[in-house]
């Protein structure tokens, strides 16, 4: 396997998302009409509870709390669905109960699929059912189910941290994916600024861009994933890799970083002035003034920036 050098690690991934949602035994994970009894004239016997004794939001929050509960405790809910139903009361719930679980493996595994492969089935599979136990889904797009996976995939597998970092890569990927759309910041914008302009410039990097440090050989583990060969044994770096991850159009792209570029587009992501960025640079890491003009057009024909700000001003979008 290559030694991974700083900046030469350069990988595209389009990110495909299957609209199809499916069951892990391969039935449809739509569920049925759970049937929820409406008030009807003469139709409530006594004894049963029916939804004109409560709100409709007492009723909702009943079914929410069955789906998310691993007890499968029906008691509350069940005398509030309507018998008449072919499929009984107890089994319809059932099928709520599985598909809200089977939804997010679904999403879980398309998001982490590479992280799936390295694991496998059955492991992958548990770390998914435990974390959809432990992390109810909060957002109604699904997209953003799963940014938890890869911390909670390091506190379980201690002993395997290369997974995590995996994840990690997996879901900057998808994130730098799915992010909004803007204008790229052309070049020609940026003659347009005058030197008392410079001293005050921010960079609106495009959403998605992010940055990550992987102290394992992580980036090889993915390079013989996407190319479907087996994975190279995990080994620990000498020294941590940073790298960098955004969308180039339509396409993900990550790429690993030298150390002093990492700095300065950590400084710049986090909101901080060009020319201050500039100055820390020059502190900590002193030969690296000459790569400044290098790495701002390199960024630019990478898409990275979005526009660029000047006091109040925005240009580029």
């Amino acid at each position: 396997m290559a030694t991974i050098r700083c900046g030469q690690q350069h990988d595209r991934t389009r990110r495909q998302h299957s609209a199809a949602a499916r069951l892990a035994d391969g039935t449809c994970a739509r569920a049925p009409h759970c049937g929820l009894m409406r008030p009807q004239a003469g139709r409530k016997h006594a004894g049963a509870l029916t939804m004109s004794d409560m709100s409709l939001a007492e009723t909702q929050a009943r079914l929410k709390a069955y789906i998310l509960d691993t007890s499968k405790d029906t008691a509350p809910v069940l005398p509030l669905l309507d018998g008449s139903f072919g499929l009984a009361r107890d089994a319809r719930l059932a099928v709520y109960h599985r598909a809200y679980r089977a939804r997010l493996r679904d999403a879980l595994g398309t998001v982490f699929e590479r992280t799936w492969i390295y694991l496998g089935d059955d492991e992958f599979g548990r770390e998914a059912e435990r974390y959809i136990e432990q992390t109810p889904s909060l957002s109604p797009n699904l997209r953003d189910y799963g940014h938890r996976f890869p911390d909670d995939l390091a506190g379980s597998m201690p002993a395997d941290p290369e997974v995590s970092e995996l994840a990690r890569m997996d879901w900057l990927l998808h994130d730098a994916f799915d992010a909004p759309n803007r204008p790229r910041l052309q070049a020609d914008a940026l003659t347009q600024l005058s030197d008392t302009d410079w001293e005050h410039v921010k960079f609106i990097f495009m959403p998605g861009t992010a940055l990550a440090t992987f102290a394992w050989n992580t980036i090889e583990v993915w390079h013989a994933l996407d190319q479907q060969l087996t994975p190279p044994p995990a080994r620990a770096l000498p020294h941590a890799l940073p790298c960098l991850f955004w969308r180039n159009d339509k396409q993900s792209s990550f790429r690993s970083l030298s150390a002093a570029e990492h700095f300065m587009l950590d400084m710049l992501l986090a909101g901080n002035g060009y020319a201050m960025s500039c100055s820390m640079l020059a502190e900590r890491h002193p030969d690296a003034a000459g790569f400044i003009g290098p790495w701002l057009q390199r960024w630019l024909s990478e898409g990275l920036i979005s526009a660029v700000a000047t006091g109040e001003a925005v240009t580029g979008r």
